[in-house]
């Protein structure tokens, strides 16, 4: 079930522009010969819409769904100020790559992304009354990265095809990976860091009584 999308794959076939109206994000797809792109399903889901706030506090995974040709919209009152968003999806035929797209939200200049970002000392977060660890092997240029997500005692449940999603982002927001686990029975997932530098994780699981919860972490990755 694992997979990993990243801005290192190639020429990426595909436009998206992005844009947010009076609490509507659209998103516009065009291959480079101006047609529209068919859509496999990824884990249930035509489009996974990626948005962070530049300085990679805030994060929103959306599920827009097609209003026209080409176009998907979905409901969500962003805040004002400056976004990247990242528009995940599986055509049927050409290569994709996900780009970084500026969202301006209410009145100002796009600012750069930029994020003060130190590594995670303590790899145990709790959100909303739930307890998630990280435990991590092969954190190098080198090497494939395993991430560990200990749930304390939980058991996640299957939240759109798989027991979690982790999205990851370089402190510049360029670089974008989402990986799945490697298996359908536990929350290990696997993936590559072509550069070193400081990454911001969002490991995401769905719990019966809390519903989908976001864990961020921030990894240091050598060369």
């Amino acid at each position: 079930m694992d997979h990993q999308h990243d801005n290192m794959e190639g020429d990426s076939e595909i436009h998206t522009n992005v844009s947010y109206n009076d609490g509507e994000v659209r998103v516009q797809l065009e291959d480079v010969y101006g047609a529209v792109p068919e859509l496999e399903k990824n884990h249930e889901k035509e489009m996974h819409l990626i948005i962070v706030s530049n300085d990679l506090e805030s994060f929103i995974h959306l599920h827009p769904k097609r209003v026209e040709n080409g176009v998907y919209a979905a409901s969500k009152e962003l805040k004002g100020g400056s976004y990247q968003a990242f528009v995940d999806i599986v055509p049927k035929v050409q290569n994709y790559v996900a780009q970084p797209n500026d969202l301006q939200v209410g009145e100002g200049d796009q600012v750069t992304p930029s994020a003060s970002l130190s590594a995670s000392k303590d790899r145990t977060q709790d959100i909303d009354g739930k307890t998630v660890t990280l435990e991590t092997d092969g954190l190098s240029t080198n090497d494939t990265t395993t991430l560990d997500f200990y749930l304390h005692g939980e058991e996640p449940e299957p939240y759109l095809g798989a027991l979690g999603h982790v999205v990851i982002l370089d402190e510049d927001a360029e670089t974008f990976i989402h990986v799945h686990p490697t298996s359908d029975y536990k929350t290990t997932f696997e993936t590559h860091f072509a550069h070193p530098g400081l990454y911001k994780v969002w490991a995401e699981f769905k719990y019966k009584d809390a519903g989908v919860l976001t864990f961020p972490f921030i990894l240091q990755v050598d060369e």
